[in-house]
């Protein structure tokens, strides 16, 4: 539960996740935030997911509505100092599932002495989905998005050998895994 809440939280600090626009997004979309090269270990595709064991259906059981609950939430981060962050939250609740993504783009400070990883946000889009009609679907404004987000990180490789990151957000309580992905 509480790693739900963790998420919820990164969320809301820079909404973050995956959607698909229309018109080409701005040449300069990373920004000209602090940045350094990204270790050549942390470069790629970083993804944590969770999601509920409660599936829900129609009264009519040939319909499915979805999961209960489901989250992702990924980092793709550039050699050249820039991110891409992904978010996707889904949840069913009164017979109604409801999608929430985002996609966000910055530069990012690592500091392998510290182990500390510093995002600076510069764009974001966010959609929302509700019974499979879009009701936003837009870019945020410079006011709704957290422009500067600090993570403590520790590298580390998952008993199957999958490399992770394990990624702290200040003030938070624990640690979320990020699995190598891609």
């Amino acid at each position: 539960m509480n790693k739900i809440i963790v998420v919820t939280v990164m969320l809301f600090s820079g909404l973050l996740g995956a959607c698909k626009k229309d018109k080409p997004v701005a040449e300069n979309v990373y920004g000209n935030g602090p940045k350094t090269t990204v270790p050549a270990s942390m470069q790629g595709n970083w993804m944590y997911g969770s999601f509920s064991m409660t599936e829900y259906w129609n009264q009519n059981p040939m319909e499915y509505i979805g999961n209960g609950l489901e989250m992702a939430l990924a980092f793709k981060l550039n050699a050249n100092g820039t991110y891409d962050q992904y978010f996707t939250y889904s949840t069913v609740s009164g017979g109604v599932a409801t999608y929430h993504q985002s996609l966000t783009k910055g530069t990012i400070e690592i500091n392998e002495g510290t182990k500390t990883l510093i995002t600076h946000a510069n764009w974001s889009h966010y959609k929302e989905t509700k019974k499979g009609q879009t009701t936003a679907d837009r870019d945020l404004t410079a006011s709704e998005i957290t422009k500067v987000t600090n993570y403590t990180y520790e590298e580390k490789t998952e008993p199957n050998g999958t490399k992770a990151i394990y990624m702290t957000m200040n003030g938070t309580p624990e640690a979320l895994p990020f699995l190598q992905r891609f």
